[in-house]
């Protein structure tokens, strides 16, 4: 089993398989944009099929796919195919804009996709266009419903809550998410990259959430089925309605973190927050063994915090932006 100086044992990979998005959040990139890595240096299917074989045989038994956007790059269903294939991975889900769902929710399931977890920070179309700075609602609305139709649940709902841009629509939101049969998890907003400088002051904590929301759920807490879910789970004892607190800043769950990542141009990160990769891309391009693949793994957890810095007096930031790596 891959572990780390933490005694934290590995078993998720988060793959990242693209940098490019159809969106432009405003937590997760500046306005202009970033400058995308050139296409060949994105690491192939066959290449990311490799290292999460070889994760596989060091104890990782869960993949989720990110992005940037996931959907958007090209022939997605068929890397879903490779990992499925895959000895020892139980479930292959993925995090999602859901802009692309309507024609890709079936071939993606047909491959072997769990199921996904829907971006989805507002319900209001002109709010949604000034987080996004796109206009995406109705393609959003249409991949949410083609998510059900084919199965790709348990469903879950991300909003990124950001004081006085979306945190009116708590209740909202959490409602919208029961009539879907859907889990509602609100993600404190965490300064990440450049688009820190964008957006000031935009933090609301997970209790200050709760209190908002008890003047219409009656929340009361529920153990995670999950010990390494980073989400605190509230249930609502009138309706049944299941929301998801990710407390990154305010109250860290960083002791039970079972993640690594892998960027798409081939980088094993150890932590979405801390800037530190180590290269399997050049190792895969030239010709390494699956056991200098494993000892990659384990040079990378190795690496792993005990817990992340953005609350220290001088935070430590990741200098690369969300849509780069894939939170």
């Amino acid at each position: 089993m891959l572990s780390d100086r933490f005694n934290r044992t590995i078993s998720y990979l988060r793959i990242s398989v693209t940098d490019r998005c159809n969106f432009r959040c405003v937590y997760c990139m500046p306005a202009e944009g970033v400058d995308l890595v050139a296409r060949e240096e994105l690491l192939t299917f066959e290449e990311i099929a490799r290292v999460a074989a070889v994760g596989a045989t060091l104890g990782l038994t869960k993949i989720r796919l990110t992005g940037g956007e996931p959907t958007v790059r090209r022939d997605l269903p068929r890397l879903v195919e490779l990992l499925a294939s895959i000895p020892g991975i139980r479930e292959i889900s993925m995090t999602t804009n859901a802009a692309r769902l309507a024609e890709l929710a079936a071939p993606l399931k047909a491959a072997g996709l769990a199921r996904v977890n829907i971006s989805l920070d507002t319900l209001r179309r002109d709010r949604m266009a000034e987080i996004a700075r796109r206009d995406f609602h109705d393609q959003v609305m249409a991949g949410i419903d083609a998510a059900m139709e084919n199965g790709l649940t348990p469903l879950k709902f991300n909003a990124v809550v950001m004081r006085g841009v979306n945190d009116d629509e708590l209740c909202d939101l959490l409602a919208f998410a029961h009539s879907k049969g859907a889990q509602m998890r609100f993600i404190e907003y965490m300064p990440m990259g450049l688009a820190r400088f964008d957006e000031h002051n935009k933090l609301v904590a997970a209790a200050e959430m709760r209190e908002r929301l008890a003047a219409r759920f009656d929340l009361a807490p529920q153990a995670s089925a999950d010990p390494h879910d980073p989400a605190r789970i509230w249930i609502c004892r009138k309706t049944g309605a299941r929301a998801g607190f990710i407390t990154s800043m305010s109250e860290h769950f960083c002791d039970g973190c079972n993640r690594m990542r892998l960027t798409a141009e081939g980088g094993l990160r150890p932590c979405l927050h801390q800037n530190a990769e180590v290269d399997v891309r050049d190792l895969l391009r030239g010709g390494a063994s699956d056991e200098e693949i494993a000892d990659a793994y384990r040079r990378a957890a190795n690496l792993k915090w005990a817990g992340h810095h953005m609350n220290d007096v001088i935070p430590l930031f990741s200098a690369k932006e969300m849509v780069a790596i894939g939170g």
